[in-house]
């Protein structure tokens, strides 16, 4: 992988494409098999010989088929135990042995310690034929919202799976449904970017052909997607930031108790941490009036307030706060200097 920002995929030889008796045997015939091709470089780059990589949408093994040729080892997950199945068999055919677990996250465990997770997801709205479908794929969901709120909760279970440092390359691309196009990539991006630390994009183009278009017509022939590029790391706020920020809520007449690596930074220097803090962790009192006040407040900064990766909005009953133990408030400047505050209940800490 050179530093290209984009590339143009080559299909894959005949020896590594998805054989034809196992493509006929799928219920949706194959047709959402990857190119091995488009995985070896990411494999290649962001992983060394004996690591192991993983695939979340395991479908037919293709990325695990990639990582064996550049000499890793893999494991996957794939919620379909015909295609399960399929996938070990294909694998089986190059001499690889890679476990996939049949079922998804964070529902079954990943079955080995992984060093990098690449995958490529189910597209949403795909109005694929029933036979050989399953309730629980992601290509089924009929929300939009829920379907993303799944990937949260997948890639949540690969980030805790993942060392630190560890790399997390998900492709997607922008789908059009019923004409209107949905931002499956940049929302992909906001989903892993409440996990990760983003770090760079690669834009991967295909060869198709290409017809004339009526004026002013929108249609494309949809020949690229995105390679997104997170990472597994604690990212730190700006201290000077957060601590005019937290005087400036005291200047507004919020009350709060400071506790955590923010709070001893503050007390005892940066000799008392070894690492600088990542957030700070704010005890609020149990007022729900206080707590929408507080919002409010934030909110008009132009805080992102969100509940585990959900976007919140106040007001904001107590009840809910507690059932997520925490809220998060965070912004960044055109500097890239970071503000996070971590908001909990005074209630929930009377017995630390």
């Amino acid at each position: 992988m050179d530093s290209r920002s984009w590339w143009v995929l080559t299909p894959d030889p005949p020896e590594h494409r998805l054989p034809e008796d196992l493509r006929e045997r799928d219920g949706l015939a194959g047709r959402d098999c990857g190119w091995v091709n488009q995985m070896r470089p990411f494999v290649r780059h962001f992983s060394q010989p004996g690591q192991c990589v993983f695939d979340p949408f395991c479908g037919f093994g293709t990325t695990l088929l990639a990582a064996a040729l550049e000499g890793r080892s893999g494991c996957g997950t794939e919620i379909d135990a015909g295609r399960a199945a399929l996938a070990r068999e294909r694998l089986a055919r190059h001499g690889v042995e890679a476990p996939i677990a049949v079922g998804g996250l964070p529902q079954v465990e990943i079955p080995r310690p992984i060093d990098l997770c690449l995958t490529s997801l189910p597209y949403f709205g795909c109005r694929w034929p029933q036979a050989g479908a399953n309730a629980g794929q992601l290509y089924d969901e009929r929300d939009y919202a829920a379907y993303l709120q799944r990937l949260r909760d997948i890639f949540h279970a690969v980030r805790k799976a993942l060392p630190d440092g560890g790399l997390c390359i998900a492709m997607a691309e922008n789908v059009v449904v019923e004409g209107r196009m949905l931002p499956l990539a940049w929302d992909l991006g906001r989903v892993l970017g409440e996990l990760f630390v983003a770090r760079e994009e690669r834009l991967l183009c295909y060869e198709r052909d290409v017809e004339p278009l009526p004026a002013a017509s929108t249609r494309s022939n949809r020949s690229h997607e995105y390679a997104l590029v997170f990472q597994k790391v604690a990212e730190t706020v700006c201290l000077d930031s957060t601590r005019s920020e937290l005087e400036a809520m005291r200047a507004a007449g919020f009350e709060y108790t400071l506790y955590g690596s923010f709070a001893r930074w503050l007390e005892q220097g940066p000799q008392a941490l070894p690492r600088p803090p990542a957030d700070a962790d704010l005890c609020l009192p149990d007022d729900a009036a206080e707590l929408d006040r507080l919002l409010y407040w934030l909110h008009e900064r132009h805080y992102e307030l969100t509940l585990w990766g959900e976007p919140v909005r106040p007001p904001l009953r107590l009840e809910r706060l507690a059932q997520h133990w925490y809220l998060r408030a965070q912004r960044r400047d055109r500097l890239g200097r970071l503000v996070r505050l971590d908001l909990g209940l005074a209630s929930q800490h009377s017995g630390d």
